[in-house]
Formats: structure tokens, sequence, C-alpha cells
């Protein structure tokens, strides 16, 4: 399945799973998913800001021993006290009950002249009291008291909720003609409470009251002790009486602060998390799983940031409970999927290297195209094409570039150039030659295209009949092309991939990968020489390719700074020149002068014995003490003296010429520059290992 393929899959399951998931919220499932909306409500509503009622106390009679008639008593002289004061307004959210017999004559003095008294309208005292409203705190079903009405009809009249109907009354406050009050559905949303001033009954009874003390002021008078008389919980987590209730629901009334949902806030409720869902199922499946966090991290944390600046602000409630779990859902879902799909990638990427080594170039392409598409596969669908080509089938061979070129999009359609560069040939079998990018000991390195593909490469150019004597040409250009194909079986992502070799104006070339970088040579100055723990970790990297290339019969016998590329934008490090070493360490000019760098070579390399991986592991020491150094251990005025002191002579200690690098590194250098094949390290892992136990020392 290609990646389209996947993709639409993925979209296709998101889309099954959020069908269901919309059908629970519209649906049977709709009381349970209100409870993310309460949650994220509640949380926010905690910390808006508040102001309590300006200028308002509330008086609390305490009734563990009072009869009802004594609390009726108590009331009736609370009342005429605080009308003495000339307070502003006193009122009763939670009157005592009366008996049917009760006095009213009796209290319609006290209630109708003077200060202004509200009850609520289902209380026997409605009748007599300045004006009265409901008062209805009905919790949700969770407990939560968060919304209250305004209005409410009945008997063919519209009648006010108690904090409204003392609002309205308030010539000062100006809410009756607040248009967000003015429709029978409206509710406001409570958030939290800011405590008032109280006192108790016995205090002002007793000690009573200096003269206009509480002149202005807004009175509550009840028999309900704060929290153990509680009549609600709030968002907040608050527990508050009657009394707190209505002072938090005027307070917000006059001072314009009360939370409210507009009836276009309703609407977008209702289709939130259908919208949600759409954007959800559009955007996430078929991404990267770091893609699928950060955007469902972006999206969740701006749709909170909205809600929750809707309600500081503007003081609007918008719920985005159910639209977040919605996205959250669907992100989850892709956030798996993507897992399912990486993995079932990363086998068929193994299945597919395998069947490539084997010549199985069927089932690979099969493989490779279940995999998503990036550099290290289109190198690897490279190598695929080649591999058709040399069986002789061309029209296999194209269509595995033409997958690639519908999977990588449309190639550029720039022409390219086809001039030669200081003396280079313009082309090279199908390469057409750019520019010139190094020189080896053998030959020049050039920066090429592949024009089938329009793909760069690097192509090694080695002009072999000038180099060989015509009884010793056959010889090497055997030699050459098997060693270019045992190279190209080389698949490590720190070694430079092999695509081809080939013959042409008597040129031998290999077409390699490009990679953008310099050779390590550039920080063997020691003026530029990196840091010992950075130095081992590339060694280390330098030591695992050399052991999967041992692993596999391949042997470079040039290892150097020179043919390790590093580019330090994307900290990647390949070795270059696996397949030319070979040519190279057989080669010898008309002089006997061996052609190469001798001061790398290993022991057993300069004797012209038969070689192991082992002599790489020699040649890396080399280079690794050239890099925390930056000079190489063994030096000489000619090759003579060079090979006495390669083969007999040990190096001075790193530790003693550098500052910084733990004496763990002479000992490891110590075992891989041994004289003796079988005193070094037994393979490159185990090298490697070594390398980043110092690297780890040398950090800290």
């Amino acid at each position: 399945m290609d990646k389209q393929g996947k993709e639409h899959r993925d979209r296709l399951v998101a889309l099954t799973f959020v069908s269901v998931l919309l059908v629970l919220i519209y649906g049977p499932g709709a009381p349970w998913f209100v409870a993310a909306d309460r949650l994220l409500y509640d949380r926010l509503a905690s910390h808006v800001a508040n102001e309590p009622l300006e200028n308002a106390l509330i008086v609390s009679i305490s009734d563990r021993k009072l009869a009802p008639n004594e609390i009726l008593d108590q009331y009736g002289k609370l009342i005429q006290i605080f009308k003495n004061q000339s307070v502003k307004r006193i009122i009763l959210a939670d009157p005592p009950e009366m008996e049917a017999s009760a006095d009213l004559p009796g209290w319609a003095a006290t209630l109708s002249s003077g200060v202004p008294v509200y009850v609520p309208n289902e209380h026997r005292l409605a009748q007599l009291a300045t004006k009265s409203g409901f008062l209805d705190i009905t919790p949700d079903s969770d407990g939560i008291f968060r919304e209250s009405g305004l209005w409410r009809f009945g008997a063919g009249l519209m009648s006010p909720s108690l904090p409204l109907a003392v609002a309205l009354d308030n010539p000062d406050a100006g809410t009756g003609t607040d248009p967000r009050f003015s429709g029978a559905d409206d509710v406001i949303y409570l958030s939290n409470y800011q405590p008032i001033a109280r006192l108790t009954a016995k205090e002002v009874l007793k000690q009573g009251l200096a003269a206009g003390e509480y002149a202005g002021a807004t009175v509550f008078i009840d028999a309900a002790p704060p929290i153990v008389a509680a009549a609600a919980k709030l968002p907040s987590g608050q527990f508050v009486t009657h009394s707190e209730i209505t002072a938090a629901l005027l307070a917000n009334v006059e001072m314009s602060r009360a939370v409210i949902e507009p009836s276009w806030v309703r609407a977008l409720e209702w289709l939130a998390p259908a919208l949600l869902a759409i954007i959800a199922v559009l955007f996430l499946p078929g991404r990267m799983r770091r893609d699928i966090v950060m955007l469902s991290a972006i999206s969740i944390v701006g749709l909170v940031l909205i809600e929750a600046l809707l309600l500081a602000i503007w003081r609007i409630r918008l719920d985005l409970g159910r639209p977040i779990f919605v996205f959250l859902g669907v992100a989850i879902l892709s956030w798996w999927l993507a897992g399912a799909v990486k993995k079932a990638a990363v086998d068929a990427y193994k299945r597919g290297v395998d069947f490539l080594a084997a010549g199985r170039l069927e089932p690979a392409f099969a493989e490779f195209r279940r995999c998503k598409a990036d550099d290290a596969l289109a190198t690897l669908m490279y190598k695929l094409s080649l591999a058709f080509e040399q069986q002789a089938k061309p029209e296999r061979a194209e269509a595995v570039l033409n997958w690639m070129k519908r999977t990588q999009g449309t190639m550029g359609s720039k022409k390219l150039s086809m001039r030669g560069n200081n003396g280079a040939p313009q082309r090279l079998g199908r390469y057409v030659i750019e520019r010139k990018i190094g020189r080896g000991a053998m030959g020049a390195v050039y920066l090429a295209k592949d024009p089938r593909i329009n793909r760069q490469v690097a192509l090694k150019v080695i002009p072999i009949e000038k180099e060989f004597e015509d009884e010793e040409l056959e010889e090497a250009r055997l030699r050459f092309f098997r060693e270019a194909e045992s190279a190209g079986r080389l698949t490590h992502p720190n070694i430079i991939t092999v695509f081809d070799a080939g013959e042409d104006k008597h040129l031998a070339y290999i077409a390699m990968e490009y990679m953008p970088g310099a050779a390590l040579t550039k920080f063997t100055d020691p003026k530029k020489l990196l840091a010992p723990s950075k130095a081992l970790e590339l060694c280390a990297r330098t030591a695992d390719a050399l052991d999967y290339a041992h692993n596999q019969g391949v042997i470079h016998r040039d290892i150097k700074p020179a043919n390790l590329l590093y580019n330090l934008r994307d900290d990647s490090l390949k070795i270059s020149d696996f397949g030319v070493a070979r040519l190279t360490d057989n080669n010898r000019t008309k002089t006997g002068i061996i052609l190469g760098t001798p001061m790398y070579m290993s022991p057993e390399q300069l004797n012209a014995e038969d070689l192991t991986g082992h002599s790489d592991l020699f040649s890396l020491g080399v280079t690794l003490y050239e890099l925390l150094t930056g000079e190489v251990p063994f030096t000489a005025t000619n090759i003579a003296v060079l090979m006495t002191k390669i083969t007999t002579d040990d190096p001075a200690p790193v530790s003693n010429r550098r500052p910084g690098i733990p004496p763990s590194v002479d000992s490891v250098l110590a075992k891989a520059l041994a004289k003796r094949p079988h005193d070094r390290f037994v393979d490159g892992a185990a090298m490697a290992i070594a390398l980043r136990n110092c690297a780890d020392y040398a950090a800290t």
C-alpha cells in the first residue's frame, strides 16, 4: 500500500470512529458527554475575576435555640433597625416558613413603608413586600449549581428572578434596557462567589449600630450560617447560602458582569463537535506522530484559550469540552494508526533490503512500495532500478523510476548543463557531469546527475588505462567492477551508497550517493579540532559502519579523515570510497611508490599481507589520534622510516598532548593500534562501545 493509499485508509478509519462518536454525542450519550463541557467550564469559571456586591452585608440569625415565632420576631426587629439606618434595600432571600394563621397585617407596616424589602414570590410575605421574584436553585445532575434563570413565564405573565427584580427596581443600575436580559429564556451562569461582610443578629440586637453606619447599604437577612446552611455548590467548589447566591447574581447583573450564553453561542455549541470532527479527519490521519502531537496540542490549547477569553473578557460561556473531546479522540486514533503504519513500513523496509541483497528484485520492489518515500528509500529504489537494468529488464527499471517520480513529486524541469568544467568530461555513461568537487589519489570526484530521474550523484572517476600497464589492465578492470559490486551491496546509514559502476572514454567510474558536507580532514587542523567527545562519537559511528561492512565480507583498506564525510548541519557521517581502495592498494607506480596514504595503513597492509577487518580498525585508530591531536601518530621523511615506525613504535599518549582527554582514550588507542591484528578489538562493534564509553566520560 503506497502513501496515498495509507492516508485514504487512515482517514476512512478516523471517519468511521468519529461518526460513531458524534452519534453518541448528539444522541443517547449526550448527558455523559456534557460532563466534558462542565469540567472545562468549572476549571475556567473558578478563575473568573468577579467583584463583590458594593456596600453590602449579610446578617444571620442563629436558629439553634430559637422557636419559629422567635425567629420571625428577630426578622421583624432587624428589618426595623436597618430601616432606621436608612439602608438602600433589604433582601430576604430565604425567609422562614410562616403558618397560615400568622398575623400578616402585623407585617404590613414593617414591609411596606420606608426602605424597600424584597422576598421570593413563593413566600407569604411576597404580597406585602415592595418587590418579589423567584429564586430557583436547581443544581445540575452532578450537584453543581451553574445556571440561574432570569425570567419565568406562568399564568400568562412574565416574572423576573429575585436578583433581577431587585436590580430592575434600582434606578441607578440601568439593567432594564440591557438587551441581554430581555428574553424569556435568558439564563445567567454562576462562576465563583466573592464574599461580602457578615454580622450576626446577636451583634446587631445587643450591641446596636451607630447612627447611619450602614446608610445606603444592601442588607441580606437570613437564618442560614455560612457553609453549615449552604444551599448549593458553585463551579468554583464554594458552598453558598441563599443570600450569598442572591448577592452574587445581583452583583453580576448590576455591574453588567453576568456570564451569559447568547443564541449564536448555543448554535455554535451544537455545530462545534461536528466541525472539529471534520477538521480532525481532514488534517490528522496520515501525518507523522510528532506532527499529530504538535497539531493536536496547538488546536486544544487554542480552543481552551478561546473559551477562557470569551469567559474572562466578554463574559460569554461557550462550551468547547465536547469538541475538544472529539478532536482529542481523533488525534489519539491517528497517533495510533501512524505508529502501526510506521512499524509495518519498517518491517517492509527490512524485508525489501534483504530481497534486494539476495537479488530477488520483484519482491524487493513490492516491499519498498509499502514504505514511506524518503531519501533513504529513494537511494534503495535507485539501486533497484539499476539492478533491473543489469538483468536486462528495462521496463521494470522504468517502472521503479516512475514510482519514484510519482511518490516524490514532479522533478524539476531545468535542463542539465552539458558543458565541461576544468577539463572534465561532459558525460560518462548516462551521467551528466556538472563540476569537480574533489580529488583522490587515483582520480577526481565530480558532481553529476542521472538524467533518467534528475538525481544528483557523486561520480568517482579513475583513468584506469593510464594507471595500469597493458598486462595488468584487464585484471585491474575485473577487480574494479568486482569491488564496486561488493560495495554496492552495502546499505548502512553511515556508508555512502554505491549505485553504479562503468567504463566510458577510457575512464572507470563509480556513481555514488552525493552527500553535502566536508571531509573530516577539515578538523585535523590543530586550530579547528573537534571536541574530544564529538571526535570519539564520530569514530564510534565509523566503527559501527565498518563492523557492518566486515560482516558483509567487505574491507575498506583506506580509512582516513579524507574518506569520512561529515555534514555539520544534520550531524551525519558517512564513509566514502568503498570499492576504490582495493584498486589503489594493489597498484604501484613505475617507481614502486605506494599510492594512497601510507601513514594510515596497518603494519600488515604495508607488508602486503592478507588483510582482515582489523586493518581498517588500525586505520581508524590513526584517524582518531589525528582528530584528537591534529597530528598522525607516525611521521617520517621517507616511506622506509615511516614503515619502520608503524611496525615497531608506540605513539605518545594523547591524554598528555591535549587537556580534557581521559586516560581511557589512551587504552582504546593502544588496543586499536596494536601491531598484531589479533591484539586489536575483536570487531568494529566492540571498538564502537569502547569509544562511546570514553565519549561519555569526556563529556562529563
